[in-house]
């Protein structure tokens, strides 16, 4: 987006070479099966009831989120979950992979090297924004921002763009345009005639990545790249404006 998006570059991300996290939606009672099996392996899997990125913490061996997180810090961002298959449901993400029976396949995300071979105009993302099929996709409160979100993102942007002029009608239209081409792409790179779409938008232009990277959003595409949004950046300690992949659909 013209004047909005930072390049994003690689740059070196440390001990995130060999970041991975596995991820599962389960119920209750498959929650107290997994809680059971981790303390007989002398685990005690922590719970997050307020910002479900923070499972994705190095320093978070095993944990899960409880539903009554996605109306937490980041309520109308994470508002998707309420609507979504995935609603009332828990889920899990371990530094491992969790060998219990009923888990199914896992959502694995890990550590890469993609750069997008470019981002959207202004144009284009507007074009993304205003979708039909991400329009209809929304939920209600999605374009009613607390005023303080506004104080959170130009918070961080003064931090990370001093020489960019902080546009929050420009921010949130980029949130919108990225969380629409997960639901239906126009920006991805055709692998073995696969969609394999990706966040077109730095850390700083993208919110509550959660949702791409738990498949609340984005669940029918078996890989994806997503750069964590700048919660993700501060709360789960990822790297700003560096793609993830993420696997679903047993094709670990």
């Amino acid at each position: 987006m013209g004047g909005g998006l930072a390049e994003i570059k690689a740059v070196p991300k440390g001990n995130m070479s060999e970041y991975r996290k596995f991820c599962y939606w389960i119920d209750f009672q498959g929650l107290k099966k997994v809680r059971e099996n981790l303390g007989e392996e002398g685990i005690e899997p922590a719970e997050e009831a307020r910002i479900p990125c923070r499972v994705l913490r190095t320093s978070v061996e095993a944990g899960y989120v409880v539903p009554l997180a996605w109306e937490g810090f980041c309520k109308r961002r994470t508002s998707w979950y309420l609507g979504s298959e995935k609603a009332g449901k828990f889920l899990v993400a371990s530094n491992g992979p969790l060998n219990h029976s009923g888990l199914g396949n896992p959502i694995l995300i890990m550590n890469s090297d993609f750069i997008p071979d470019r981002l959207p105009t202004s144009s284009e993302a507007a074009e993304l924004a205003q979708s039909r099929s991400f329009q209809r996709a929304k939920p209600q409160s999605w374009d009613k921002p607390h005023p303080l979100e506004k104080d959170f993102h130009q918070r961080w942007f003064e931090r990370y763009q001093a020489k960019e002029p902080f546009d929050f009608d420009e921010i949130l239209l980029g949130h919108s345009a990225n969380h629409a081409n997960f639901i239906e792409p126009k920006f991805f790179n055709d692998i073995n005639g696969r969609k394999v779409p990706y966040s077109i938008a730095d850390s700083l232009h993208v919110c509550s990545s959660c949702l791409e990277f738990f498949n609340i959003l984005g669940s029918q595409w078996p890989v994806k790249y997503v750069v964590p949004c700048i919660g993700a950046v501060q709360f789960a300690k990822l790297p700003i404006d560096h793609y993830f992949k993420v696997v679903t659909s047993g094709e670990i």
